[in-house]
């Protein structure tokens, strides 16, 4: 059984490319063979050449694989949507099967879809064999708009190696032995993820007298913002870090060496890898409940689920949690275990390779 995985180039920054940087090596096995193909303009000069390149790209690779499944991974966004739906095409009049995994999600290209784009929607994605989103709300709206297939819910991952010898145990340890908390913010810098708000937060901790710590690990649209903003705390400045992007043992480093993970986010997140990748390794989270996040997250359990980002509300939530280290060392645990469960790659690529295979032993006659 060939599996042709379509996707961007996964030495990218993003969390499609993490995701099958962790997952993809493990797809492969027993009766299914994984093939992958790159497509985007990641590298290239010409965004628009590169949609009608990726389109003869993939017709090839349908002649020359024939794969059974064809998997593709779309974001609600105008030039994925289209793209992905000319694939859907392409592979339906192959007479393949098909899967639709979409992974990020603009709740403002909703209307965009519904009103303008719906008889394209009709004609290419309502002709895919199954689907699989992030949050329930996502798969709520497919079924509004026609989806019969079915719809699967999944996570994003967490690479099984990024945890390699990490000790939950010495990361409990280290609450009671903190003389500063350290408070880590990982995502791309856009105003809508919420990280001027925490260091708004952070200044209102360090003016009460309260010993935190603030990383920034990211990169992105409002950079010189931030700078300004940390620039503009005078010398509590000093106790707040812009690392940029990080990943590999940089990333392992600063997930084990903070205890605190604040991701104030406005966005419909899809799943925020991130946030699970804290988790995993074993820090109490303050979020807010929007897309994936909503459907799992366990307020008090997992952490503090914020009601607004205002800045007073996200110092209440650390101070709320750096109060206790017994509360701290009880959230950090239960995320751990929470995480290892539910969130590693080789969990997730199970799933992928149980879908596969329901779809091509299902009835159909579509080959």
């Amino acid at each position: 059984m060939k599996v042709l995985v379509v996707g961007p180039d996964r030495k990218d920054p993003g969390g499609v490319a993490n995701y099958y940087n962790a997952v993809f090596p493990r797809l492969s096995g027993g009766e299914i063979s994984a093939h992958y193909l790159e497509i985007g303009s990641t590298h290239g000069k010409s965004s628009f050449r590169h949609l009608i390149i990726d389109q003869f790209r993939f017709w090839r690779m349908l002649d020359s694989l024939k794969p059974d499944v064809v998997h593709l991974n779309p974001s609600l966004l105008l030039k994925s949507f289209l793209r992905d739906g000319l694939f859907i095409l392409l592979a339906k009049i192959r007479r393949r099967r098909v899967l639709v995994f979409f992974r990020g999600w603009k709740q403002e290209f909703e209307t965009t879809v519904s009103v303008y784009l719906k008889y394209f929607f009709y004609v290419t994605y309502r002709q895919a064999d199954a689907f699989v989103v992030l949050a329930k709300e996502f798969s709520t709206r497919l079924q509004e708009w026609g989806i019969r297939a079915p719809i699967y819910m999944a996570t994003t991952a967490v690479a099984n190696e990024l945890l390699g010898n990490f000790s939950i145990d010495k990361k409990i340890e280290s609450f009671e032995k903190a003389g500063v908390f350290r408070i880590l913010f990982m995502a791309r810098l856009e105003r809508v993820k919420g990280v001027l708000e925490l260091i708004e937060a952070v200044g209102l901790l360090l003016r009460s007298g309260t010993r935190v710590s603030l990383t920034i690990a990211g990169d992105g649209s409002i950079m010189e913002e931030v700078r300004k903003k940390v620039a503009g705390m005078g010398s509590h400045g000093s106790s707040v870090e812009i690392s940029g992007y990080v990943r590999a043992d940089e990333k392992v480093s600063i997930l084990e060496s903070h205890h605190l993970f604040c991701f104030p986010t406005g966005e419909a997140e899809g799943m925020p890898n991130a946030v699970l990748e804290a988790m995993a390794f074993g820090m109490p989270v303050i979020t807010c409940p929007t897309g994936g996040l909503a459907d799992f997250f366990e307020d008090g359990v997992m952490g503090i689920l914020l009601h607004t980002r205002e800045p007073a509300e996200i110092a209440d939530g650390i101070t709320s949690l750096l109060s206790s280290s017994g509360r701290m060392a009880a959230v950090a645990r239960f995320n751990y275990q929470y995480a290892q469960q539910h969130f590693l790659a080789s969990s997730a690529a199970e799933a992928l390779r149980s879908r596969y295979l329901e779809m091509v032993n299902a009835d159909w006659d579509g080959a």
